[in-house]
């Protein structure tokens, strides 16, 4: 059996004292080292690892070994493989491990369902819901096979399929937290808020660092649901990612007139990247709070406002909220100015995002492809995200007007917004970008995958989160030509203006 090694995968250096761990890195350094001494190698990396990634693929890597000498060195070494090669994502491992075992057992469930999974990473979903549906024969109504069906339907954008799975997954066990989550996006995706706010409550059953947060919280004070505020503190606090506070920022000014009016007081704790761009769209009786110096009554996480406040239609709440500062916006417009050829139009272009992210493999635009957008004439581009400089000196050597100015952020997203300023127009994925220029009300064409998140809605070109967004849709997973050649008609607009 060929089993491919991880990617990136390097054994540690132990402590010296750590002689157990010295012995067998110096047992499998020999040219006879056998399989038997790579396993022991393997479950002894596996037993300090402790969840940390590093460690995790180091004991992935001695297991593989083991298991390219011999996969029947242990009756469970070829699952253990395939079993951490899911946690740390490495999919050829696990298409391959997965393989060995299915060729023993047609009917191992776990095998068919992480053979599933890396099949939706390579975005074959045919193969993956045949896996899926092949997994529901052998284990009938098991939840765990049932939700990851509803999942993989759902990422083919047949969604009311997809949530008939997700209520027979809860019907099988209501209390599920993921369930009711993936279930939340679902409905909120269709315009169901009051029920999609409540499931997406289920958030705070699932592990993350604002959970963290929330769980100190309260033993401080119980959670906000929305009593009277009369003669109370209420702290909301940042959770998630960058892209969902900037599109909850937006409900801080209405929750703090209802404070007003009940006679309470708002605090907001965060003290994320976006502070000063939150700060300055604050009432001026909402305090801003990095570190917790006010006792508080209540907490609430950021996403749990639109709930509390009863927020159940989108229309109306897509006009701009948040403003760049405006000394950094002239200094930007002069960078921009002397930047740019004689004429043309300025645009600034996100085509990918953090690759840690689950979905940036299927959000991110590939560096190739970009040619589509940056030969429009009379446009100059500007790179929105740091780090991309190879990218974009690659696309000037083709003859590409294209610049990267982030070298000169001094001050995080305040950087980023005035930059969003000081063009004509804003092409990006969906990323925390997409959330800054449209709360700015910046003009914006929003490149989406074929299943986005939520924000997005489904089919429509239009969010009635942001005005002044236009949406970009791929109409099968995985095709960014037929999208970027709509923008590009979209900038050739732009251009002749």
């Amino acid at each position: 059996m060929l089993l491919p090694l991880p990617v990136d995968a390097t054994l540690p250096t132990p402590a010296v004292e750590d002689h157990a761990l010295l012995a067998l890195l110096s047992r499998v350094a020999q040219a006879d080292a056998r399989a038997t001494d790579w396993l022991a190698l393997g479950r002894s990396l596996q037993a300090r690892a402790g969840g940390e990634r590093g460690r995790t693929r180091a004991a992935l890597f001695a297991l593989t070994r083991a298991a390219q000498l011999d996969p029947d060195a242990d009756p469970a070494l070829l699952r253990d493989v395939a079993q951490t090669a899911f946690i740390v994502r490495d999919w050829p491992l696990v298409d391959a491990a997965c393989a060995g075992l299915l060729e023993r057992d047609a009917a191992d469930a776990n095998a068919l369902v992480w053979r599933s999974a890396a099949a939706q990473a390579g975005d074959d979903f045919t193969t993956a819901e045949a896996l899926l549906r092949a997994a529901a024969r052998v284990v009938p109504n098991h939840p765990v096979v049932l939700h990851k069906l509803g999942l993989c339907v759902k990422e083919q954008a047949r969604f009311a399929e997809g949530e008939a799975l997700l209520r027979e997954t809860l019907a099988l066990g209501p209390n599920n937290p993921h369930a009711r989550f993936d279930l939340s996006e679902l409905e909120i995706r269709s315009g169901r808020y009051a029920e999609g706010w409540a499931h997406y409550e289920a958030r705070h059953e699932l592990g993350g660092d604002s959970n963290e947060a929330r769980q100190m919280l309260g033993t401080l004070c119980p959670g906000w649901n929305g009593e009277s505020l009369a003669g109370k503190t209420l702290l909301v606090y940042g959770e998630q990612g960058n892209g969902d506070c900037l599109w909850a920022f937006r409900f801080l000014a209405p929750l703090a007139e209802r404070a007003r009016r009940e006679g309470g007081r708002v605090i907001l704790g965060y003290a994320g990247p976006m502070r000063s761009l939150v700060q300055r769209m604050l009432p001026a009786d909402v305090a801003l709070e990095d570190s917790l110096k006010t006792h508080p009554d209540f907490h609430c996480g950021l996403m749990s406002l639109p709930l509390r406040l009863g927020v159940f239609d989108a229309a109306g709440w897509g006009a701009p909220y948040l403003r760049a500062d405006p000394l950094r916006i002239d200094v930007w417009r002069a960078r921009v100015a002397q930047a740019m050829p004689a004429g043309g139009r300025p645009v600034a272009l996100v085509w990918n995002g953090n690759p840690e992210h689950t979905r940036d493999a299927r959000r991110s635009v590939p560096d190739a492809e970009l040619g589509a957008l940056l030969s429009v004439p009379g446009l100059t581009f500007f790179a929105l995200s740091p780090g991309r400089g190879a990218t974009v000196e690659m696309w000037r050597g083709r003859g590409a007007r294209f610049v990267d100015l982030t070298g000169q952020f001094e001050a995080g997203f305040d950087d980023v917004a005035a930059l969003i300023a000081s063009v004509d127009h804003v092409v990006t994925i969906d990323s925390g970008p997409a959330h800054l220029a449209g709360a700015l009300g910046a003009p914006t064409s929003l490149l989406i995958d074929h299943v986005s998140a939520w924000f997005w809605g489904s089919e429509t070109s239009r969010t009635p989160w942001y005005d002044s967004i236009e949406l970009f849709r791929q109409t099968v997973v995985g095709e960014w030509g037929p999208v970027l050649a709509r923008v590009r008609e979209r900038l050739e607009t732009l251009a002749a203006s």
